[in-house]
């Protein structure tokens, strides 16, 4: 089966281009796989990141007709289920662009330094006031742990902060991928900065008051972390501490 992709091209300080290859593919193979043959078989110039190929790294996240996606997670079956299921024509042709929301280096490779800053704010590590004072580590029973199953799935390959409409308007806005980070924080027993947490993401628009629905962050993380989900949850925690019953 021949499948056609409409690959994005930029060089620095370059207006962007789409350049078409074809390849004679499987279902079964990966999106990756296919951008692997292209820079083997036909064009060595083209840039994109990978790593793992095991989906945890996320490093291959691209998007696939304007959807991101982790490009070693996903073949061209499922891909073209997802078309059927979101009623797209599938004509054998498909459109690889970078993420949005981040500058872009050299074609599908982009500048991830805003991304790591805006999760730097939210102070992505436990903290804990008797930690130097503990001769042993801190435990958690498997329910405390249980709580955090979910956001720590989390493998910040910026699907979300990609989609996310509240950071494309709003550069201050921390993003959906730092505020679920937060929020597997403020769940962690052992962390001991949960009042602090909350108040600094309930001020201004830079935390969750800056998110504003528009629930594209669950619906492109390739890992069920579903950040608006979190960013509610942690609205919820914040009117408690504000409004204690």
């Amino acid at each position: 089966m021949q499948v056609k992709f409409n690959v994005f091209r930029q060089q620095p300080r370059t207006e962007p281009t789409f350049q078409q290859y074809a390849l004679e593919v499987e279902l079964n193979t990966t999106i990756l796989d296919c951008l692997n043959r292209i820079k083997w078989e036909q064009d060595g110039s083209l840039a994109f990141r990978k790593n793992c190929r095991n989906a945890i790294c996320g490093s291959c996240a691209v998007r696939i007709n304007e959807r991101p996606f982790l490009a070693c997670k996903e073949s061209i079956g499922t891909i073209f289920a997802w078309l059927k299921e979101s009623n797209q024509e599938n004509n054998h042709e498909l459109t690889i662009k970078p993420l949005g929301n981040m500058p872009v280096i050299k074609d599908l490779v982009v500048d991830m330094a805003n991304f790591w800053q805006d999760l730097e704010s939210v102070t992505p590590y436990v903290l804990t006031e008797n930690a130097q004072k503990s001769e042993r580590e801190q435990l958690q029973s498997p329910a405390e742990r249980k709580l955090l199953n979910k956001t720590a799935n989390c493998i910040l390959c910026g699907a979300c902060y990609s989609d996310c409409d509240a950071k494309g308007k709003n550069a201050e806005f921390v993003g959906p991928h730092a505020l679920a980070k937060a929020y597997r924080l403020i769940q962690d027993s052992r962390d001991s900065a949960t009042d602090t947490r909350l108040q600094q993401h309930s001020e201004g628009k830079t935390g969750v008051w800056g998110c504003n629905g528009c629930r594209m962050c669950n619906i492109s993380c390739p890992m069920g972390v579903d950040p608006m989900t979190q960013i509610e949850e942690m609205k919820v925690r914040i009117f408690d501490l504000l409004d204690p019953l």
